[in-house]
C-alpha cells in the first residue's frame, strides 16, 4: 500500500478530503437550520390568519428539508436518477397539500375563538387590579 493512496489501485484513490471545509460546511447548514426553526416559532407568535400561517411554515419547512437532504443525505453529489426521484417525490407533496390548502382556512368556530380571545384581552387591559388583591391570601372570616 502506497504512501498516499489505497490498496484498492487507481479507482480507490480519492483527493484530500479538507475535513475544515467540510465541518464548516455543516455548521452553517446546522446554523441556518436552527433560524430556520425559530422562524417557524416566531411565525407562530405573529397571530396571522391561520392560513398564512401555515403557507409560511410550510415554506420554512421545505427549506429545512432541502438543506438536509443535499447536505447531511448528500443529495447534491449523487446521479440524476435520484435526484429525479426526490423531485417526484416533492411534487406528489405538493400536490397533496394543494388537496388539503382549502381545509386550512379561517372556520367560523375558529374566528369566534380567536375574537374571544382578543375581547377578553382587551377587558383584562381595562380592568385595574391593585397587584396586593391578586397576591393575597383571603382573610379568615370574624365569628
Amino acid at each position: 500500500m502506497s504512501a498516499k493512496g489505497s490498496s484498492h489501485g487507481a479507482a480507490g484513490k480519492h483527493a484530500p478530503v479538507d475535513k475544515s471545509a467540510e465541518v464548516r460546511t455543516y455548521l452553517i447548514i446546522f446554523a441556518s437550520l436552527a433560524v430556520l426553526t425559530l422562524m417557524t416559532v416566531g411565525v407562530a407568535y405573529l397571530n396571522l390568519p391561520h392560513a398564512a400561517g401555515v403557507v409560511i411554515a410550510l415554506v420554512i419547512a421545505a427549506i429545512k428539508v432541502f438543506l438536509i437532504a443535499s447536505f447531511f443525505m448528500h443529495l447534491r453529489g449523487e446521479g440524476h436518477l435520484i435526484n429525479y426521484s426526490v423531485a417526484v417525490c416533492c411534487v406528489l407533496v405538493l400536490i397533496l397539500i394543494v388537496f388539503v390548502l382549502p381545509d386550512i382556512g379561517i372556520h367560523p368556530a375558529e374566528e369566534a375563538a380567536r375574537r374571544a380571545l382578543h375581547d377578553l384581552e382587551a377587558h383584562a387591559e381595562h380592568m385595574h387590579y391593585p397587584p396586593e388583591a391578586a397576591d393575597a391570601p383571603a382573610a379568615p372570616a370574624a365569628h
